[in-house]
């Protein structure tokens, strides 16, 4: 049945049934929509409608003008569609990070070009009134995927001939994101920032219009996980439209019941059940790296949720046989073979991420008088979960002389820092209370600075991942070279540290740790004072730590000791907000960073979040 708009443009019904012709079906009629009662606020006649009724007319004439012209906005963006096709073939040619199945995405934009060329959208934009047409009644339809239908005939639910605006919403965030990455055409840091913003507001209006028109569903939670990613790059995790769209995303997630798996009488397809436990994997995870940055309680609670972790298994298994995938992996969920795939990652940053909960909970609540006993339980816990983890998983030194692609060597060894920060963490408020640091802090501070370091002597420029260690060395380098310099300090007198690395060690790494921020304080790089000021900070205090003598009393400190660098070492830094945590360097973990593995993402570290000055 071919979906009619009132008093449709006969052209664009003649390209539609070409579309049908090729072998791409319609959206199936349904009696009835489950309609939520919403009332949106915007500007202009119309915005704060009600959602119509179920038994009010379907057709677009029936929809409030003020959201005709929010969706006219969003298909509008179609013209791009070349655009926006190279860089989101080019993201998930490259990406181990992606949480939506490659499937699901390229081959609906195969469709998309279809449409694209039906509605000659290379040629302008009068078609689009027909378009916009079919696309509201497309979405006004509830979408709701009948147990009959398979991961490879998926996509037909939501583009061709049942193009949906969630699905554009998804398009435009991760073709944005891309090309923040470096990707696709856009060379130039001024072009790349632009576009990525015309995308993001294009997703919010996408995502916006879908609300009202549209219960929450699957494609749903799709635009609002790559909305969320995208505005972490265009407008930082710190901004209170990210800590929004978070808020929002966990309660979309919650409503859909994504964190329980629904009982064996479900009728929800296994690809759909594989999908929902990847993103709600991903999410948590999101949920835990902000919830760190921010000092605030994280979103979504595991002790609450009772969904299995998503299975090893490779995107395009999810368009095939269930008994297939199922021989493919262990009995723990792993792959039986050694291969690295996206959902092997969002399994082991979710691990991560379920002992990062539970620092976050010790260290946000009142303080027990069993802390410490739970602190170190929670260490315990976390080590003999690292040993679990697949061999091939785990990063070493000589990964760096493989074969594999780059990408696969960044998220092994941010998976890697990201797990020994949660140690960092524990060691951390062990330390509190205490006068001297433990040789566990001062140990895994030693590891986690000569891993950033292991990562800076890598030459593999091609792909240019020397973002990806700036972004390390800031992440992780800082916090742990702090710990360092103040433990040299305690000891100074002694020339005895507490910490299997010997002092010498210590001391050549945190001056290569200062010949690196000393590079990045260049003329005309962004935010070179504050690099300037961090280099002479650190190099202040190595010097009055190998040879006090020779700092003379009369000069005036740049600081007195490694604590007093949290708010002084920001004061220059561009889009600076007050940091109050344990070290300055609050830690926004591995998602970020693997999400820049080309190394071309601008960073959203509140002290850091324009720090890049070099084209994107």
């Amino acid at each position: 049945m071919l979906l009619r708009s009132p008093n449709p443009n006969s052209a664009g019904l003649l390209r539609l049934c070409r579309l049908q012709a090729r072998g791409q079906t319609t959206c199936s009629q349904r009696d009835t929509w489950d309609r939520p009662v919403l009332f949106l606020f915007g500007e202009g006649d119309g915005a704060n409608e009600l959602v119509p009724t179920a038994d009010e007319s379907t057709a677009a004439s029936s929809v409030p003008a003020w959201w005709v012209k929010r969706a006219t906005e969003v298909v509008g963006h179609l013209v791009e569609f070349p655009t926006l096709k190279q860089l989101i073939l080019e993201f998930y040619g490259v990406s181990q990070a992606a949480v939506i199945a490659a499937p699901f995405v390229l081959n609906a934009l195969s469709q998309m070009q279809d449409t694209y060329h039906a509605y000659q959208l290379d040629q302008g934009e009068t078609e689009i009134p027909a378009l916009v047409a079919t696309v509201l009644d497309n979405t006004r339809r509830k979408f709701s995927v009948p147990p009959t239908v398979d991961g490879a005939h998926f996509h037909r639910l939501y583009a061709g001939s049942c193009l949906r605006l969630e699905i554009l919403g998804v398009v435009y965030a991760l073709a944005g994101r891309a090309s923040q990455f470096g990707l696709g055409r856009p060379k130039n840091k001024l072009l790349s920032s632009h576009f990525a913003r015309r995308m993001l507001a294009a997703s919010d209006t996408a995502l916006q219009t879908c609300r009202y028109l549209s219960p929450v569903n699957d494609l749903t939670l799709w635009v609002l996980h790559e909305n969320l990613l995208l505005s972490t790059l265009v407008l930082s995790h710190s901004s209170s439209v990210t800590w929004h769209r978070l808020g929002e995303l966990a309660t979309c997630i919650f409503e859909l019941g994504l964190h329980r798996d629904p009982d064996e009488r479900t009728d929800l397809p296994d690809f759909l059940l594989e999908s929902r436990r990847r993103l709600l994997a991903a999410v948590y995870q999101l949920d835990k790296s902000i919830a760190t940055f921010l000092g605030r309680p994280p979103r979504i609670s595991w002790r609450h949720s009772g969904c299995r972790l998503p299975l090893d298994i490779s995107d395009e298994a999810l368009t095939g046989s269930r008994e297939l995938a199922q021989r493919s992996v262990t009995a723990e969920g792993w792959s039986c073979h050694a291969v690295y795939q996206r959902s092997a990652w969002i399994r082991l940053r979710f691990l991560i991420s379920t002992f990062r909960e539970e620092i976050l909970e010790l260290s946000l609540t009142k303080i027990s008088e069993n802390r410490d006993e739970q602190l170190r339980d929670v260490s315990r816990r976390s080590r003999q979960a690292w040993d679990l983890v697949p061999s091939h998983l785990h990063y070493t030194e000589d990964c760096w002389n493989t074969h594999q692609p780059i990408s696969v060597k960044v998220m092994l060894i941010v998976s890697y820092l990201a797990f020994l920060y949660n140690e960092f963490l524990v060691q951390r408020l062990l330390a509190l209370n205490s006068t001297e640091y433990s040789a566990a802090l001062v140990d895994v501070s030693s590891t986690i600075l000569s891993t950033v370091l292991t990562f800076g002597r890598q030459q593999e420029w091609v792909v240019d991942i020397h973002r990806d260690f700036i972004w390390t060395l800031l992440l992780y380098g800082f916090s742990s070279a702090s710990v360092l310099l103040k433990a040299l300090q305690m000891h100074a007198s002694t020339n005895q540290l507490p910490s299997l690395y010997p002092r010498g060690i210590l001391v050549r790494h945190l001056s290569v740790f200062i010949s690196h921020l000393e590079s990045m304080a260049g003329p005309g790089t962004a935010n070179n004072a504050f690099f300037s000021r961090a280099t002479r900070v650190f190099s202040r205090i190595m010097d009055e730590i190998l040879a006090p003598e020779a700092v003379t009393a009369t000069e005036t400190p740049a600081v007195d000791s490694v604590a007093d660098l949290d708010v002084s070492l920001f004061s220059d830094f561009e889009g600076v907000g007050l940091l109050d945590t344990m070290d300055f360097a609050s830690v926004l973990d591995q998602v970020c960073i693997s999400d820049s593995y080309l190394g071309r993402m601008q960073v959203s570290l509140l002290a850091f979040s324009n720090y890049l000055a070099i084209p994107m």
